[in-house]
């Protein structure tokens, strides 16, 4: 699986690292991702922290899966678009597999 990151501030090894290590174990779930696209934006200012944004663009045969998180830290944006990811992997290989 290759994965692509996009984001208007540069990234540090440490974000790269964490992002490669969590988008990499959504293939434990279903193993045919061709690519993922990662998108970091910076949203608006809440209260006193700017709004983190995490986009997950997903790209499995004959599909392309979205998810995106909001929260105060990347980090936790990450985890919670991932796990939504891991969702929607499970629920796509379920109906591929009560189609064959």
């Amino acid at each position: 699986m290759k994965i692509f990151i996009n984001a208007p501030f540069q990234v540090t090894d440490g974000l790269q690292g964490a992002i490669e290590e969590k988008v990499g174990k959504l293939t434990s779930f279903f193993e045919r991702i061709t690519e993922t696209e990662v998108f970091l934006k910076i949203g608006d200012k809440r209260h006193r922290h700017r709004e983190q944004i995490v986009e997950l663009r997903i790209a499995v045969p004959g599909q392309t899966l979205f998810a995106e998180q909001r929260s105060d830290t990347v980090e936790k944006a990450l985890a919670a678009a991932t796990e939504k990811a891991r969702k929607q992997l499970m629920k796509y290989k379920a109906q591929l597999q009560s189609t064959h």
